[in-house]
């Protein structure tokens, strides 16, 4: 502080935390309580500011679920979009003012190349097709407009700014649980700690970061929490979020924040929503 003005937050992190680990999570984040609930998230425990630790939910690498998808310079040397019908439906783009739900269908169709584009390599669509997924993680995000880290289909599809995953083995009620988790302020959490800078709110995820990344362990969940999170997930899939830096008053991301938390015992998720959506490269205004 200078005078009446505050100028940042420091925290210490012990060394053997992030030798070998992301430097990312321990700045990624202006209010340094946003910091300590990312930090002892990534350890499996739910930090609230005021009350400390409040519970345990159980995470895993995102890897440990199933794989992430070719990116999109693979897939512009495999395939061009096609005017019509194919076998190989795509999700293309990320227009914050249509896609405002969980759930969504292909919007796009992709056709093979028949021979490379000028200065590039050939991509074997046969190796490409495989490796598409009906949970799609975004691969960039303008976090002051956009709505949406992970969006599902009922159909596999291939994209160019989102990662397509799929779980092994290949399970429903695992897709909706994890996809309401990383749309929840919690998943929102961890994710934006594994960013990547690019400019201002405008940031990326690169596929060995995201593969590391610790997520929900749906595979470790009881039937009961299993249930309560596709029941929530069924409710709200088809409703519209509100972009990243109004969730502090969106009504479709506190029932969510609230079904993880009658899921897994937790507390109000409240304070967390807040502080994320007043944070600087969220909502682009300074912390008063």
């Amino acid at each position: 502080m200078l005078g009446d003005v505050k100028f940042g937050e420091a925290v210490a992190v012990p060394w053997a935390d992030i030798r070998d680990a992301s430097w990312m999570p321990p700045c990624a984040f202006a209010q340094s309580d946003l910091l300590r609930a990312a930090y002892h998230l990534a350890k499996g425990s739910v930090y609230l500011p005021g009350a400390g630790a409040v519970g345990n939910v159980p995470l895993c690498p995102l890897k440990q679920l199933g794989s992430l998808g070719p990116d999109r310079r693979d897939i512009h040397d495999g395939f061009r979009l096609a005017k019509g019908v194919t076998a190989y439906p795509a999700f293309w783009g990320h227009d914050s003012s249509v896609m405002t739900t969980v759930a969504q269908s292909p919007n796009q169709y992709l056709s093979p190349l028949p021979k490379a584009k000028a200065g590039r390599s050939l991509r074997d669509v046969n190796l490409l097709w495989p490796k598409a997924g009906r949970l799609l993680l975004a691969e960039r995000l303008r976090l002051n407009t956009q709505r949406l880290v992970t969006v599902r289909l009922d159909t596999p599809v291939l994209s160019n700014v989102w990662w397509p995953m799929s779980l092994d083995p290949q399970d429903d009620d695992r897709e909706k649980a994890l996809a309401l988790w990383l749309n929840s302020t919690l998943g929102l959490l961890m994710l934006l700690a594994h960013r990547e800078e690019t400019q201002g709110a405008w940031v990326d995820f690169k596929k060995p970061v995201l593969s590391g990344m610790p997520v929900l362990d749906v595979s470790a969940l009881k039937a009961k929490q299993t249930r309560r999170l596709v029941e929530a997930y069924t409710a709200l899939s088809a409703q519209s979020l509100l972009p990243f830096p109004q969730m502090a008053n969106d009504s479709v991301r506190q029932a969510m924040d609230e079904a993880v938390s009658e899921a897994m015992g937790l507390p109000d998720l409240t304070v967390l929503r807040n502080l994320l959506s007043q944070e600087p490269v969220v909502c682009l205004q300074a912390l008063s």
